[in-house]
């Protein structure tokens, strides 16, 4: 394995637990608990940020930006995109029928019911609109997929990505199956838009428009 390989897979080892390691230990360190809202968001935001940016360079330094951080217009791709956000709508629709609310979603929700201004605005909208969905396709896509790269004829790179950003969403609430199949389903989506188009751009284009479309709906039924 060349040196350069070697420092592209410890790099996205890396981004991988230290993304887990926001939401599972940084957050629930005692001082954390003693700032408010805007201190304790305000943190999390910068370091899912930080991780965002090391995420990139790691793709950069690898050279592998150059084939999935461009931006590629074909026609198929939109359909793509719009058959996959229908797909996710369809999927969110069943599962929430057939599931119980999902503990990340009943956290956001409990949550974003008691920001405020300046808080509620870079949380809810500014975060959980942008930044969050560009970050996680970053790592999880962009990173972790390209790292799996030579597995794909077996569609590992599918089946790992959707699966750790299912486990991402689900692990800091604790385990719950329903929860993982509901965030995995997503994920699958997220992930095959990824490899059909084979660029970061379109996959988050769909994730900022769902997660858009969420806070819309959120906004319009119940106010928050």
């Amino acid at each position: 394995m060349k040196r350069e390989e070697t420092k592209f897979y410890l790099g996205t080892i890396l981004v991988l637990m230290s993304y887990y390691l926001i939401f599972n230990l940084v957050v629930r360190l005692e001082f954390m608990d003693q700032l408010s809202d805007f201190g304790f968001y305000g943190i999390q935001i910068l370091l899912i940020i930080i991780e965002g940016i090391a995420a990139t360079v790691v793709l950069v330094k690898s050279q592998r930006w150059k084939e999935y951080g461009r931006f590629q217009f074909r026609w198929s791709y939109l359909g793509i995109f719009f058959l996959s956000f229908i797909l996710m709508f369809l999927w969110v629709n069943i599962t929430t029928r057939i599931f119980p609310n999902t503990q990340n979603g009943s956290a956001i929700k409990e949550t974003v019911a008691n920001l405020t201004g300046i808080s509620y605005f870079v949380t809810r909208i500014l975060y959980g609109s942008l930044i969050a969905p560009i970050v996680e396709e970053l790592v999880f896509r962009g990173l972790l997929m390209t790292a799996l790269s030579k597995f794909k004829k077996y569609y590992i790179d599918v089946i790992i990505s959707s699966t750790l950003f299912s486990l991402i969403h689900v692990l800091q609430y604790g385990w719950v199956l329903t929860d993982f199949i509901v965030y995995a389903g997503a994920g699958l989506l997220l992930c095959m838009l990824f490899r059909y188009t084979r660029s970061i751009y379109w996959s988050m284009a769909l994730h900022i428009l769902w997660n858009t479309f969420l806070i819309i709906v959120s906004l319009l039924v119940f106010g928050y």
